[in-house]
């Protein structure tokens, strides 16, 4: 019989029942691919596998299971798992921050705690580096959407592919009507991605609900995972990037963009990144978030019981 601990963790959130929930599996070195995706699929949400580094570099490895597959990388994942960890006393935060490694499907990022006055721990995360692909046609978003194509676009400011460790459309909305929509084809989404050969869409407006916030979001990537999520980390690092490259958030050197997320589900979610903007160039992108584990419990399961998909 298997015993395997897991850990429920509210990412993007400094007390439970908000944010973006996350399963952690904080032991994870005894399981096969199929106990990880069985796992996933009986929690209904992502989940995060904590192992042993299989490199000298990293601190710790983690693997990331949509319901549907693995994925190479997850932000609000492992917000969500340093919180379980710095939760258990596994790392500790420091003023200064502690500074780590983590192994991912993405490479090797960095990751650093640090403890702030009110106790909490600050997660940061260097993702990948940001990577800035084609445009990509208003009308063709417009159509996915089933919104008025005069409601892309911020100026001059288009459609484009980005990435910061999962490839995506960065959409600007011009109207703050159509961003606060229900947008229910997720089938035509899906075949946008498809055709443009990315994981999901992010939509960013600069009419927020919160005056001490930059940007607006919405992700979707429903042919791989949830149709819409409650905070992404990958995709929040992509429309950040995205902002600052294209000056709809202004600055050079080391550029701070607050968004938020999540209120068109119910669970409004914010996040700091640190754009770093040198020449005119984005070379980089950091995520900075908190976590609040709101469940510990365990599977129980003979071993047998997991079978291959």
């Amino acid at each position: 019989m298997a015993i395997i601990p897991f850990h429920i963790v509210d990412a993007f959130a400094d007390h439970p029942f908000t944010g973006n929930p996350a399963a952690i599996i904080p032991n994870a070195a005894s399981l096969s691919d199929a106990e990880m995706l069985q796992i996933t699929d009986e929690l209904s949400m992502e989940a995060g596998f904590v192992l042993p580094p299989g490199r000298s570099e990293a601190d710790v490895r983690l693997r990331f299971f949509t319901s549907r597959r693995e994925a190479p990388l997850s932000g609000h994942v492992v917000i969500a798992a340093f919180a379980s960890m710095a939760d258990r006393g596994f790392y500790r935060a420091d003023p200064a921050g502690t500074h780590l490694k983590v192994q991912t499907g993405a490479g090797i990022l960095p990751v650093t705690l640090t403890a702030a006055a009110d106790g909490r721990t600050v997660i940061t995360l260097g993702l990948p580096g940001p990577r800035f692909g084609e445009p990509v046609p208003a009308s063709e978003v417009a159509a996915a959407l089933g919104v008025p194509v005069e409601s892309i676009g911020l100026g001059d400011n288009h459609p484009q592919r980005v990435s910061c460790g999962f490839d995506q459309i960065v959409v600007p909305v011009c109207d703050r009507d159509v961003m606060r929509g229900a947008f229910q084809d997720s089938e035509a989404i899906g075949r946008l991605t498809d055709l443009r050969g990315v994981g999901g869409i992010t939509l960013v407006c600069p009419a927020t609900v919160r005056a001490d916030t930059d940007v607006h979001c919405r992700f979707f990537h429903p042919r791989v995972g949830a149709v819409e999520d409650r905070a992404s980390g990958t995709s929040l690092g992509a429309a950040a990037a995205w902002l600052v490259a294209h000056g709809v958030v202004p600055g050079s050197g080391r550029v701070r963009v607050t968004t938020e997320q999540g209120h068109a589900l119910g669970r409004p979610t914010r996040a700091e990144l640190t754009v770093t903007k040198e020449g005119g160039t984005v070379t980089s992108v950091e995520l900075s978030a908190t976590g609040a584990v709101v469940m510990r419990g365990s599977f129980h399961f003979a071993r047998k019981a997991a079978v291959a998909y």
